[in-house]
């Protein structure tokens, strides 16, 4: 439980000092579901200003990597690859069709308490996700994910891995 508390600690203090890109769309800009200032300047594929519906982030076994999706509510993303302060990748994507439909029922069935979606020991070596929907912050870890969030976590990991994705607009 205090290892859990720690890493989610040490997970937000990371995503509280991500400001210096000028304008893309990192954890400190679009955690919240809805437009702020901030979140407004971030345009998507198509221009797109509309809210955030969720903001998702993975980040590696051994931490080298952060990888974070972002889905807005008109089904336009932005990736973002780093990998351990040595730069990364940035993209605009779009989700096809048929994924926003699945990806908002998968999200209505995460638990409505708690802040971990772990259950369990999962086995050491995997990645840890944070997810924020709905203005909550989940944490969980591979391999111990509630039944309940598996779907949710599942079509979010394969958006990073660019399953479920297209029209890759901006690099």
């Amino acid at each position: 439980m205090v290892r859990r508390c720690v890493l989610a600690a040490g997970l937000l203090l990371l995503l509280g000092g991500c400001d210096d890109d000028g304008g893309g769309a990192t954890a400190s800009r679009t955690p919240v579901a809805t437009a702020t200032p901030a979140a407004a300047r971030v345009e998507g594929p198509t221009g797109s200003k509309a809210p955030v519906l969720v903001f998702f982030q993975r980040q590696g076994a051994a931490g080298a990597t952060l990888d974070t999706f972002v889905v807005r509510r008109d089904g336009s993303g932005r990736l973002e690859k780093r990998y351990g302060g040595a730069g990364g990748r940035f993209k605009d994507l779009a989700l096809k069709r048929g994924e926003l439909p699945k990806l908002r029922a998968a999200l209505a069935r995460l638990p409505r308490d708690g802040s971990t979606l772990t259950t369990g020991s999962p086995p050491p070596g995997g990645a840890n996700y944070l997810l924020r929907y709905r203005g909550r912050t989940f944490t969980a870890r591979e391999g111990g994910v509630v039944p309940a969030a598996r779907p949710a976590v599942r079509i979010l990991d394969g958006f990073i891995d660019g399953i479920g994705v297209r029209n890759r607009v901006s690099e």
